[in-house]
């Protein structure tokens, strides 16, 4: 590429197109972009071409094209979730022979009044390795923060990385500024510790976990919803997809709670697990969640070599902040803004627990 100096006029910001493809790829094979990304050095033209051609339903892929060649690319991806469609999540990157000449800025301006003035976005948020300054220097230029900094995330390069999370605000809280008081809990449940069972769960589980996932107090503390249908349960928790790994909690001949792990498939965060717990609320404040924890942690440590296991838990629910920080998790940062529920916008912690 011709590296002389770009003329900031000279610049059109537009939608991608499938031609794109070749110099997208000449952009995230380069070494320089490479140890910013995810990608592998080994990536090959194919896959790019695959990813040009794929929808992804609110996603908006804008480029930086400089007298016809992809010079820079960046994406607004709007989170479909019900509870989370307030945020979106931002992605970037420009070809090294342009740096400092700013195409990040004007992608940034393009992608961000996307996100305002188009999608009505009140957070978004993005991931930045903690070595990569100029970018972060960019981001704190558009307004975004530092909420935390989760530790070995990726792998690349022969050493294990860190990286930021970042978030703008944009506009008012969203939601009402008086939120609901939980709903009140069931009668407790009466059971002994020995009459917990913890195994894989089953499909004769679906009616129980529908029950324990509509409950109020329950959706309050995840991202589910009071709605969801016996139908939808059946589909997610039919056959299970790669790289998930789940536990139920038995008491008596039913299902009453569910802790799942999800091992990441990307090649340089294979050492990286996500996980999720409910437990039903009649059955809240008698171990069970210890006992689930256990054996996700066992699982993750002695048969996964799982070295970061991660989560997200809203501020408002310090009984599990609690449960998981006695499992090792600590707090990395806080995010903001960041699930509508209940009546209210809670913001959420983000933990790591690194082994």
């Amino acid at each position: 590429m011709n590296t002389r100096n770009i003329n900031p006029a000279e610049i059109v910001i537009r939608p991608f197109h499938l031609d794109d493809a070749p110099g997208q790829y000449t952009m995230v094979s380069d070494p320089r972009v490479v140890s910013q990304l995810l990608q592998l050095p080994s990536m090959e033209l194919s896959e790019t071409e695959k990813w040009a051609a794929s929808e992804q339903s609110g996603r908006h892929r804008l480029v930086a094209d400089w007298q016809g060649r992809v010079v820079g690319f960046t994406h607004v991806t709007a989170y479909l979730t019900p509870r989370l469609r307030h945020c979106g999540r931002l992605g970037l990157m420009v070809h090294p022979d342009v740096w400092g000449q700013g195409v990040g800025s004007q992608l940034m301006t393009a992608a961000l009044d996307l996100a305002d003035n188009w999608l009505n976005l009140s957070r978004v948020e993005l991931e930045v390795y903690t070595h990569n300054e100029a970018a972060i220097h960019l981001y704190e230029k558009f307004g975004f923060v530092r909420e935390g900094l989760r530790q070995k995330v990726s792998f690349g390069n022969g050493r294990f990385l860190d990286d930021f999370v970042m978030a703008r605000l944009h506009g008012r809280v969203p939601g009402p500024v008086e939120p609901n008081s939980p709903a009140t809990p069931p009668p407790p449940a009466d059971f002994t510790p020995e009459e917990v069972l913890i195994r894989p769960p089953r499909r004769a589980d679906f009616d129980d976990l529908h029950a324990c996932l509509t409950h109020p107090l329950v959706d309050r503390t995840t991202l589910q919803l009071p709605s969801m249908e016996v139908s939808q349960i059946q589909k997610r928790f039919g056959d299970a997809a790669p790289g998930i790994h789940r536990f139920a909690a038995e008491v008596q001949g039913k299902a009453v709670g569910l802790i799942t792990l999800h091992k990441a498939q990307n090649p340089r965060q294979s050492h990286v697990a996500g996980m999720g717990m409910m437990v039903h609320p009649a059955y809240w404040g008698k171990g069970i969640g210890n006992q689930l924890m256990a054996a996700i942690i066992d699982l993750a440590d002695n048969w996964l070599n799982v070295k970061r296991l991660e989560l997200e838990v809203n501020t408002d629910n310090p009984a599990a902040v609690r449960l998981y920080e006695k499992f090792g998790f600590v707090i990395e940062g806080t995010k903001r803004w960041h699930a509508f529920g209940d009546g209210r916008l809670a913001d959420s912690h983000f933990m790591g627990r690194i082994r």
